[in-house]
């Protein structure tokens, strides 16, 4: 479904990727992971052009573009088969909940108001928001914003929603309810991309780990491999932390 090659991204002088690769399958759950600084974010906004890619391709649906000189036409093409889920919800705080979500549908896509409401209604339902449609996000928890924006990506029936972080900005006790959308999806075969912290999420719900350090893919493996037999020192060291970590968490 998606394949990217040799992606390459420079801010100035400082190469932040140094030639990424990606392969995604209708209905994969790819995680990538890696330290703070390592690239993860900067793969997502490459591939969903929020920034230009220095160099690097991408195949998606059988089409290969240069991912450095995309025209507008390709990008809007493209883009109009994915939704972004971003870290800190970017929902108009002068709008209500429904308007949130059936906005795309109407100013991006034309859809008329009708469809466009009853779109919106349904994909607030499947998240369990249905009943703060006429709510202002100012009104909901942060849990519920990200749960408002998962319903603005779905409401566009993307073939692929790539997800930054989407709980780092929420309390611990409201991530549970975001992970739990997120994991309905994926039983339902949802294609996703998702950049995150949550290991538990990544374990037990992905089927795929890209683990990135300074801009370079250091392992891709299926997921049960890389928790558990993962192949670089970089890696093993990786995973002994994160299973440190539960293992302290859960004594606790």
């Amino acid at each position: 479904m998606i394949e990217v090659r040799g992606l390459k991204k420079s801010f100035g002088d400082n190469e932040v990727l140094k030639g990424v690769d990606l392969s995604v399958d209708k209905g994969d759950v790819v995680v990538i992971l890696g330290p703070s600084g390592s690239g993860k974010t900067t793969i997502l906004r490459c591939i969903n052009f929020l920034e230009k890619a220095s160099e690097g391709t991408m195949e998606f649906d059988g089409e290969t573009f240069d991912l450095s000189s995309m025209n507008h036409r390709d990008i809007h093409r493209l883009r109009m088969k994915t939704a972004f889920v971003f870290q800190n919800y970017n929902l108009f705080a002068n709008m209500t909940v429904l308007r949130n979500v059936e906005i795309g549908l109407t100013a991006a896509r034309g859809i008329g108001k009708q469809e466009a409401e009853e779109t919106a209604l349904k994909m607030l339902k499947k998240v369990g928001l249905a009943d703060k449609k006429d709510s202002y996000p100012s009104q909901l928890s942060g849990g519920q914003q990200q749960r408002v924006a998962i319903a603005r990506a779905l409401a566009s029936n993307p073939e692929v929603i790539y997800f930054d972080e989407p709980t780092s900005a929420l309390d611990p006790e409201l991530i549970g309810e975001v992970l739990a959308v997120m994991r309905d999806l994926a039983n339902e075969g949802m294609t996703m991309v998702v950049v995150t912290h949550e290991m538990n999420f990544a374990r037990n719900i992905s089927n795929k780990v890209l683990f990135l350090e300074e801009g370079t893919v250091i392992e891709a493996a299926p997921t049960k491999q890389f928790f558990e037999e993962p192949k670089s020192e970089r890696a093993k060291a990786f995973v002994r932390m994160i299973t440190a970590d539960r293992t302290l968490s859960d004594e606790k």
